[in-house]
C-alpha cells in the first residue's frame, strides 16, 4: 500500500482542521441497584403509560392505514394524544434534572431518559400487537354480516396481510415519530435547564433517543440502511461489510500519528470512552482513530475542500485579511490531499464504484424492489453480466408484476454514472464517509443504551416499589400532582432592597409643578415591579415612599432545586430595567429620571416572624444588610458623578477606622446609583445553584474585570442571563479619599449594563 507520508514531500498536518474527539460518555455505574441487586429500580408515573399507550395506538392506526376500521380515530386524534404525552414527559424529564441537580449526579438525568426511552419501545410494540389483535376478529365479523360483501372481506383480509408483512416499516414509523417527540422536549424545553446545571460536555447528545437503530429488528435490513444511512455488505468476502469498511479508514487513519498532530488537548476525554471492539479495548492510537470517526462533523473537516474553496473564494470577494484567506488556503490544500489519499484507496479496491451506484441507485430502486432486492439493483448498475441476467428474466417479472416493469431507468442511470466526474465523486466519496461514521456513531450509542435498558427495571408492582422505596434504591420520576404537596419549613431566603435616589426632590419639584408625585413614583416603579415578582417567585415584604423590600423564600425540600439568589439577581436587573425605560419616556415628557441602588443579601436561614393583628411582619439581618447595600456615600457620588457608567458599584474601607470600635459595615463607604450589590456569602449560594463560568472583561484602566456568568430558570420557564463582577474592597484614608492599599475581602456587583452582555454572547 502507497505509504502515506511518502506520498507527498511535506507531511499534512491536521492540528488546524478543528477536530474534535467522540466526548459524550454514558454510564449507569454510580447508580446504586434495586431490591434484587441485579437491576436498577425505576418507578415511571403510571400517567405517562396511559398517555403513551393511547399516542402509539392512535400511531398505529395512521401508520398501517387501518383509520377506516376505528370510529373513535379522527384526523387530529394524534396530535391530541402526542401534545398530552409530550407534556406529561416534559415534567417526567424535569423531574429528572432537579434530581440529578439536587445529588450532583448527571446520571440519574441518563436515567430518566433511558427509562422513557425503554418505556416507549415497549409499548410500540405491545400497542402493534393490539392493532392486530383488534383488526383479526373483524375478518370473522365481515364474514357473518349481511352488511359486508366479499369486496369488504377481501379488503380486510387484504390489509391485515399488509399489516403483517410490513410489520417492520409500521413500528420504525411510529417509533421514529414518538422518539422525535421525546428528543423535541430535550430540544426546545430543557437544554437550557440542563446547561444552567451542567457542563455542555456532561450533557447527553439528542442523537442518543432519535437513534434509528432503536426501531428495527434487523440492523442489517437492506431497506432500512438505504433508507437511514448506506447499504453495507452482509457477508465476510463483501468488500464494502461494516468490518472492512472500518478497518480501511482505520488503517488509512492511522498512518497519521494522530497522538501528536491532533486531540493533544482532549486525551481525558478519549480516554474516558475507553471504546470496545471485539478484540477487547483498542490500543491508545487506535482508541483516538475511533474517537476521530464517531463524530460524523469531522468528516466534513477533513476532506470537503469544495465547501472550503467556496468559502475562500467569499472570502477573496468580500477582501478578508490576508492571514485569513491563508489559512483558507491551507485548509484546502489538507482536505484536498486527504481526499485524495482516501480516493485512491477506495478506488483500488473497488469500493468507489460501490459507493456511486449507492447513492445513484436511491432514486430507482423501489420500481425494481421486489421482486429483486436492493443488493441486485446496484449489482445491475457496475456489472454488464448482471444487466444481461436482468435483461433475460424481465419478461417472467413482466409477467408476474405487470407491464410496468422496464429496465429503461434502470439503463439511464447506469449512462449517468459513466458521464459521472472525478470530483462528483469526490463528493459521493464524502457523503459515504458522513453516513459511515453516523451509522459507526449510532451502532455504538445503540449497543451502550440497549445495555443500559437490560439494566433498568421498570417497576410496577406496588409491593416491589413500596420494598425498594423503603430501602432507599428506588428512582422515581413522577408528575408534580403525584407529590407530597405539604408546604415545608422556610429554609433560608433572600431580601432585595430597591432605594430610589433623592425621592424627596422628586416630590417637591413636581409639587411645584402641579403635578402628582405618588400616581408617578406608582405608575413608573411600584406598579411594574409588582407586576413582574411571579415571574422570581418573589413577594413584597415592605413598600414606604422611596423604596421597596421583596423577598424570595427557599423551603426545605430536598425534592425541589431552588434558585432564589439566582432570581433575585435575575429581578434586580429586571428592576433596573423597568425603570431605565421608564425613564427614557419621562424624559420626552420633561418629567424627572428615577436613580436606584439595589442591595441583595442572602441570610442562610429562616427569617422571624412578628404580628400586627392580622399582619405578618419579617424580621431578618438581610433586610438591614441589603438597606446598607442599597445606599450611597455623598461624597463618594460626587467624586463618581462623571464616570463611565459600565460598573455602578464600588466599596471601599476605612483605613483609619478603628475595627475594635465599629463593625465592618460602619467603616464601610460605597457608591451605588444604578446599581446592584450582593452579599459574599449570595454569591456563594448562587455558585450552588447554577453553573457559572469566568470570563476576563478588558477595562478602560488596564485592568482585567474578572466577571462571572449564567442562565437563571425563571419561575415561567424561561431564562436570564447574569453577570456577576467579583472586585475587591479597596483602602482609603478619608481625610484626602486616596486610595492606600488593598484588603482580601471582595464585594460583588450584578452587573446590567449592555456592552457586558454583547461581551459574553461573544465568547459563546
Amino acid at each position: 500500500m502507497l505509504n502515506f507520508l511518502e506520498s507527498y514531500k511535506k507531511p499534512i498536518s491536521l492540528r488546524d482542521l478543528g477536530l474534535k474527539p467522540y466526548r459524550t460518555v454514558y454510564a449507569l455505574n454510580r447508580l446504586p441497584l434495586g431490591v434484587d441487586n441485579v437491576h436498577i429500580d425505576v418507578h415511571v408515573s403510571p400517567q405517562v403509560h396511559n398517555a403513551l399507550k393511547k399516542a402509539a395506538f392512535n400511531l398505529m392506526i395512521k401508520h398501517s392505514g387501518t383509520e377506516i376500521f376505528f370510529k373513535d380515530y379522527k384526523r387530529d386524534s394524534c396530535d391530541i394524544a402526542k401534545d398530552s404525552l409530550r407534556r406529561i414527559c416534559n415534567d417526567i424529564l424535569l423531574e429528572g434534572i432537579n434530581k440529578a441537580k439536587i445529588s450532583s449526579e448527571i446520571q440519574i438525568d441518563f436515567l430518566a431518559q433511558t427509562a422513557l426511552a425503554k418505556l416507549f419501545l415497549q409499548e410500540i410494540i405491545s400497542q402493534y400487537k393490539n392493532l392486530v389483535s383488534q383488526l383479526e376478529p373483524l375478518v370473522r365479523i365481515y364474514q357473518l354480516s349481511e352488511r359486508h360483501d366479499q369486496n369488504d372481506i377481501f379488503f380486510i383480509k387484504s390489509k391485515l396481510s399488509e399489516i403483517k408483512l410490513h410489520h417492520n416499516q409500521i413500528i420504525r414509523l411510529v417509533g421514529k415519530e414518538l422518539f422525535e417527540l421525546l428528543a423535541s422536549i430535550s430540544t426546545r424545553n430543557l437544554t437550557n435547564m440542563r446547561r444552567t446545571h451542567f457542563l455542555d460536555r456532561d450533557i447527553l447528545p439528542n442523537y442518543f433517543l432519535t437513534n434509528p437503530l432503536f426501531h428495527t429488528d434487523n440492523p442489517n435490513d437492506d431497506y432500512f440502511l438505504i433508507e437511514e444511512y448506506l447499504l453495507l455488505g452482509q457477508r465476510a468476502e463483501d468488500s464494502d461489510n461494516y468490518k472492512r469498511v472500518q478497518s480501511a479508514i482505520q488503517e488509512l487513519l492511522s498512518q497519521i500519528d494522530l497522538k501528536q498532530d491532533i486531540f493533544t488537548d482532549d486525551h481525558e476525554a478519549i480516554s474516558a470512552n475507553n471504546l470496545p471492539s471485539e478484540r477487547g479495548l483498542l490500543s491508545e492510537q487506535d482508541q483516538i482513530c475511533d474517537s476521530l470517526i464517531l463524530e460524523p462533523d469531522n468528516i466534513e473537516r477533513m476532506f470537503d475542500y469544495f465547501t472550503s474553496l467556496e468559502n475562500y473564494q467569499k472570502a477573496k470577494q468580500t477582501k478578508e485579511p490576508e492571514n485569513i484567506l491563508e489559512h483558507y488556503r491551507a485548509r484546502i490544500g489538507t482536505q484536498k490531499n486527504l481526499l485524495n489519499l482516501f480516493y485512491r484507496k477506495f478506488k483500488r479496491s473497488g469500493l468507489l464504484r460501490l459507493i456511486v451506484a449507492d447513492f445513484e441507485m436511491k432514486s430507482v430502486y423501489n420500481k425494481y424492489c421486489p421482486p429483486i432486492s436492493p443488493r441486485q439493483v446496484r449489482e445491475c448498475l457496475i456489472s454488464f453480466w448482471a444487466r444481461i441476467s436482468m435483461r433475460s428474466q424481465q419478461k417472467r417479472y413482466k409477467a408476474l408484476y405487470g407491464t410496468e416493469f422496464t429496465l429503461a431507468p434502470l439503463l439511464r442511470t447506469v449512462k449517468k454514472i459513466r458521464r459521472l466526474s472525478a470530483d462528483e465523486k469526490k463528493q459521493y466519496l464524502i457523503m459515504y464517509l458522513k453516513h459511515f461514521s453516523r451509522y459507526h456513531r449510532d451502532l455504538y450509542n445503540f449497543r451502550i443504551m440497549k445495555e443500559a435498558m437490560t439494566a433498568l427495571n421498570l417497576v410496577t408492582d406496588e409491593k416491589i416499589i413500596l420494598l425498594s422505596r423503603e430501602n432507599r434504591t428506588l428512582f422515581e420520576f413522577l408528575l408534580p400532582d403525584e407529590r407530597i404537596t405539604e408546604e415545608k419549613p422556610i429554609g433560608n431566603h433572600v431580601i432585595i432592597k430597591a432605594d430610589i435616589r433623592g425621592s424627596m426632590a422628586i416630590n417637591s419639584s413636581m409639587r411645584n409643578k402641579g403635578l402628582n408625585a405618588a400616581s408617578y413614583f406608582s405608575l413608573n416603579f411600584f406598579d411594574p415591579i409588582s407586576a413582574v415578582l411571579n415571574e422570581y417567585g418573589a413577594s413584597k415584604v415592605f413598600i414606604e415612599g422611596d423604596a421597596i423590600i421583596l423577598s424570595i423564600l427557599e423551603r426545605e425540600d430536598k425534592g425541589q432545586v431552588n434558585y432564589s439568589v439566582a432570581r433575585a439577581c435575575g429581578l434586580a436587573i429586571k428592576i433596573l430595567q423597568i425603570v431605565h425605560s421608564y425613564n427614557e419616556v419621562n424624559k420626552e415628557n420633561n418629567l424627572p429620571a428615577l436613580e436606584l441602588g439595589i442591595g441583595i443579601s442572602f441570610c442562610d436561614g429562616p427569617p422571624a416572624f412578628l404580628f400586627d393583628g392580622d399582619s405578618k411582619i419579617m424580621i431578618s439581618p438581610a433586610i438591614s444588610q441589603a438597606d446598607r447595600m442599597s445606599s450611597c456615600d455623598k461624597m463618594l457620588r460626587k467624586i463618581f458623578k462623571s464616570q463611565n457608567d459600565i460598573f455602578n458599584v464600588f466599596v471601599f474601607e476605612n483605613e483609619t477606622e478603628d475595627m475594635t470600635d465599629s463593625s465592618p459595615e460602619e467603616s464601610t463607604y460605597r457608591y451605588n446609583v444604578n446599581g446592584i450589590e450582593l452579599n459574599e456569602e449570595g454569591f456563594y449560594k448562587i455558585s450552588e445553584e447554577i453553573k457559572l463560568q469566568t470570563f476576563t472583561f478588558p477595562s478602560d484602566n488596564d485592568e482585567n474585570v474578572k466577571l462571572h456568568t449564567g442562565k437563571v430558570p425563571l419561575a415561567n420557564g424561561s431564562y436570564q442571563r447574569i453577570a456577576i463582577r467579583e472586585a475587591i474592597i479597596h483602602k482609603v484614608q478619608t481625610s484626602v479619599l486616596d486610595v492606600s492599599g488593598k484588603i482580601s475581602k471582595k464585594y460583588f456587583e450584578v452587573c446590567s449594563h449592555r456592552e457586558i452582555y454583547d461581551f459574553i454572547e461573544k465568547q459563546f
